[in-house]
Formats: structure tokens, sequence, C-alpha cells
């Protein structure tokens, strides 16, 4: 399981006109793409969520990007991930990566549930059967 939360400025990529819904979906799929390649996340259990700003961002941010990711991954993947989201979203977005924040947070396995089940710890034997489990789903 992982959530990635996205606070963007109202009327850049959350904006629901359809050609910033199909941005919003080509991030979406982005991040399941980049959280899959970097930590092998089946994409199942990669979710996105988007927001409109009301006035919670940061002065000089247009965007904020949070993961809520599944501890053990090391700080080289949490950069690369942070790296490569705040990157596209700037590019989707159409602003500089200068003004996106990026970030991820370390979950507990054991404090999360996906389908029910409760996470594994990262390297456990149990691993190999969830991610089995959400491969097929």
């Amino acid at each position: 399981m992982s959530n990635f939360s996205c606070l963007v400025q109202a009327g850049g990529a959350a904006a629901a006109s359809q050609p910033e819904l199909e941005q919003r979906q080509a991030f979406g799929n982005h991040v399941v793409d980049v959280h899959g390649g970097v930590t092998g996340a089946p994409p199942s259990f990669v979710h996105v969520v988007y927001a409109d700003d009301d006035g919670h961002l940061a002065d000089g941010h247009s965007a904020v990007v949070l993961g809520m990711i599944r501890h053990g991954r090391n700080a080289d993947q949490k950069t690369e991930i942070t790296t490569r989201l705040s990157a596209a979203l700037a590019d989707y977005a159409d602003v500089g990566v200068e003004i996106i924040s990026a970030s991820v947070v370390d979950i507990d396995a054991s404090y999360t549930m996906e389908s029910g089940v409760s996470l594994p710890e990262p390297g456990s034997p149990a691993e190999a059967e969830w991610k089995a489990m959400g491969a097929s789903t």
C-alpha cells in the first residue's frame, strides 16, 4: 500500500477540464510506474489522490506530493521517488520544478491494510505472497 496525495493550485493540473483530467490520469499512471519501478510494488497497491489547494500551500509552491509508503525503503529509493515525481508533476502542471514539493513518509506495515489484509514487513516470507495477491488484482 502506497498512498500519494497531490495538492495543487486551483486551475492547475487538478482542475476539472478534460485536458487537465487527462494530465491527472497521466501523472497518476506515472506515480504508479515510478513507485513500482523503484520498490517492486504491484500497480494495484499504489493509490493517488488529488485535491485543489484552498490556501494551504506554502508561499511560492504550486503543488505538493506526499507519499505514504511502507517502511523499509532506503534513502536512495526515497530520493529517486521524490525527484522523479517532482519533475513529472512540474512537467504535467507546466511549472518549474523548484515550486513543487515532494516527500515520502514511512508507515509501519502493521499499521496498514490492503484488501482487508495487514501488510507484511518488507523482506519477510509473507511479502512474496502479498505481492502475488496484488499482481492478480
